[in-house]
């Protein structure tokens, strides 16, 4: 590695999300004796530097450094395919970032870019003529949700769209365009009722929803969906049943619970908001408050967490929806690759990253929202992805932190500390079954034997210990993992025929009653999200099934050894 390679990485991983302990896992020697070519070690050094705490705990092992060679989830190597291509774009060398450019699109069509086989809108909703822009809108129909079209060939990291700024709704344009923002903006009295930005825009959204054909935003109005009914906030108690044993029941039932406080608080602010609005609504006192209803502000709350954007603008972050832009499709392979504001009142601007070809027209367009859960995406958009590589399972560990009570304890503390066992602050299962290095490691703290600590401290917690104690922290997954299955009222097998019987024209659900109806597709949505999660389980006891026989065997090895000698 050249030495201003180097430099860069030194300040960039300085700089980056937890550097004190990629720092403590690093091995330096690993990266800079590689003889690779320059593209993958940059690209190398660009996942390390960009990877999160959620990436780092998963990835905390004496193989931390060997682990990113190669691309570890969608999401980190987006974010690396970011970093290096602002590497390459203050090159002084131009044939080299020419070359390492031809690269970098190379690399992102092959990993990133959705594979082409992805289902195609069909040749005549493309659109031609002189201005051939390069995507083309589906509205969005019954049942089925809008959508940006790939129209033309697009050169890798090209403008896919661009919306001026005047357009996107955010407390700028709100306070601007919109009579309601601009009223309580300028009203001392008004603005600390309403106590923040975001209330503000929330209120602002629906009273534009009912001036819409002379709104500023008609056309991002236009766009919105009506109604959400597959977000949960919006099911009926049957169906939000269905997420029985799971957390993010909580997080819905709390939600619902948040915004009938806030409708209830914001009802005794608004007729002064009419009465400050004065003959500029043309709406009645009681048909001014009818807008604002329960319902109205669930619209317009799930509006804003399903398709609003936070922003970087003029160094404020701020949330903003933008008409078309929020039309994108969520998938973990990413056409489009940066969204950010220009500076200096400029425009929002969408890039893709891989090229876009001729094989490519017709196919819808889709951007990753994030390296989220499918509880995530259900909450907050309504939809799963069965095979969600970003699915974790909760495991349950509390790590009293701070909290020593004999010479043990302060001893495991230190471990947990120095190692980083609890960095992400909460513990999981990955998507392939396998127990983070980092959670089995924080198992063999507490459940170590007193003589092996010195062990520990000298050599850490990431090698085996003795058969006994190796033992024992597979035999607490498993365990804990049995307990987590129980919490559900179904298992993985009654789920998957629930889902095989609701798939054809005469698809039944076994109800209370023991008569069967239709499965709805709240209900699907709800099962599996179980599925998901179970399936990580069971793949899970397949691990510690393999790993107790394997300690058993190396013990009878062992042992056979010792007769032999």
């Amino acid at each position: 590695m050249d030495a201003g390679t180097l430099g860069w990485f030194e300040e960039e991983l300085d700089a980056s999300e937890c550097a004190s302990v990629k720092r403590l896992f690093l091995d330096s020697r690993t990266l800079e004796q590689d003889e690779g070519s320059e593209f993958p070690r940059l690209l190398w050094i660009c996942r390390i530097i960009a990877a999160d705490h959620r990436v780092l705990w998963e990835h905390l092992s004496s193989s931390f450094t060997e682990d990113f060679k190669q691309p570890v989830d969608p999401w980190n190597e987006q974010l690396a395919v970011k970093l290096l291509r602002l590497r390459i774009d203050v090159m002084s060398d131009a044939v080299a970032a020419s070359r390492l450019r031809e690269e970098l699109d190379e690399h992102l069509t092959t990993t990133l870019k959705p594979a082409t086989a992805t289902p195609h809108v069909g040749s005549q909703i493309v659109a031609k003529g002189a201005d051939m822009c390069s995507y083309v809108v589906c509205p969005a129909a019954p049942g089925v949700e809008g959508s940006l079209v790939c129209n033309t060939p697009l050169p890798a990291f090209g403008d896919l769209l661009r919306v001026p700024r005047e357009r996107m709704f955010f407390i700028d344009t709100v306070v601007q365009y919109c009579e309601l923002g601009r009223v309580v903006h300028a009203s001392g009295e008004l603005s600390s009722m309403i106590s923040g930005d975001e209330p503000l825009l929330v209120l602002s959204l629906i009273y534009e929803r009912y001036v819409a054909e002379t709104s500023h935003w008609n056309e991002l109005l236009f766009s919105c969906p009506g109604e959400y009914p597959n977000v949960p906030t919006f099911w009926d108690w049957e169906d939000l049943a269905e997420l029985e044993g799971l957390d993010v029941l909580d997080d819905v039932l709390a939600k619902k619970a948040q915004l009938a406080q806030f409708q209830t608080e914001t009802m005794a602010v608004l007729p002064f908001i009419h009465e400050a609005l004065a003959g500029s609504c043309r709406l009645g006192k009681d048909e001014f408050l009818e807008c604002f209803s329960i319902e109205a502000m669930m619209w317009a709350r799930t509006t804003f967490d399903s398709r609003a954007f936070n922003l970087n603008v003029d160094g404020r972050v701020v949330i903003a929806l933008v008409p078309v832009a929020d039309m994108i499709n969520h998938h973990n392979r990413s056409d489009v690759l940066v969204r950010k504001v220009e500076p200096n009142g400029g425009d929002f601007v969408m890039q893709i990253g891989a090229s876009l070809t001729a094989q490519d027209i017709g196919r819808e367009i889709w951007m990753s929202y994030g390296p989220l859960q499918n509880w995530e995406l259900l909450q907050f958009y309504g939809f799963v992805v069965e095979g969600n590589e970003h699915e974790r399972l909760p495991f349950p560990f509390d790590f009293p932190e701070g909290a020593v009570g004999d010479e043990w304890d302060g001893r495991r503390a230190a471990l947990v500390a120095t190692y980083g066992l609890h960095l992400a602050g909460c513990c999981w299962i990955c998507h392939d079954g396998r127990p983070p290095p980092a959670l089995v490691a924080l198992l063999r703290v507490h459940l170590a034997e007193a003589e092996e600590f010195d062990t520990m401290e000298r050599n850490g917690p990431f090698a085996s210990l003795g058969a006994g104690t190796e033992a024992r922290v597979v035999a607490t997954i498993a365990d804990t993992i049995r307990c987590i299955l129980d919490l559900f009222s179904t298992s993985l097998e009654e789920d998957e025929r629930l889902l095989e019987n609701g798939s054809g024209p005469v698809a039944t659900h076994a109800g209370d009653d023991g008569n069967t109806q239709p499965l709805s597709c709240n209900k699907r949505l709800a099962i599996l999200l179980r599925v998901g999660m179970k399936r990580i389980a069971h793949r899970s006891l397949e691990w510690c099934n393999a790993a107790a026989t394997a300690i058993v065997a190396q013990t009878e090895a062992a042992a056979g050894s010792a007769l032999n000698e």
